[in-house]
């Protein structure tokens, strides 16, 4: 009986070591939900496709936390996809509007990761918009 008690102790301390070497899960636009290179993608996309009606200084500061700031990254995805560039709405692809997500994100100092930004909008749901406290 003994025997077994002990084997239970080190199974359970195992699981509780795998536990906490588990990738963490991103939840918000602070845990590095882009790469630096989607990012420039979307600075070159955003020079051709949006600077000639608006200036990247909308979309940073104070003025990305009046309008973004808490609110999931599916509603900036939303809003890119349905309604740019003004004169073509709805004819950007996935990887032009994370790409353009991911140069938001980098102007607003929110730190880049390993991984790309995809256009899953059940998992961009759960990822709430946070800059760093400045």
């Amino acid at each position: 009986m003994h025997f077994q008690q002990l084997m239970s102790a080190v199974i359970v301390c195992a699981l509780l070591l795998l536990t906490g070497c588990a990738e963490k899960v991103p939840e918000t636009s602070m845990d590095g939900i882009y790469t630096a290179a989607q990012a420039d993608r979307g600075a070159g996309l955003f020079e051709s496709l949006c600077a000639r009606c608006h200036s990247v200084q909308e979309f940073s500061g104070r003025s990305f936390d009046a309008i973004w700031a808490g609110v999931p990254a599916a509603a900036l995805y939303v809003r890119i996809a349905n309604t740019m560039p003004l004169d073509q709405p709805g004819s950007l692809g996935i990887p032009q509007v994370t790409a353009l997500m991911a140069h938001i994100f980098n102007e607003n100092e929110m730190p880049a990761g390993d991984l790309p930004l995809e256009g899953d909008m059940e998992w961009l749901m759960t990822i709430s918009l946070a800059r760093p406290a400045h």
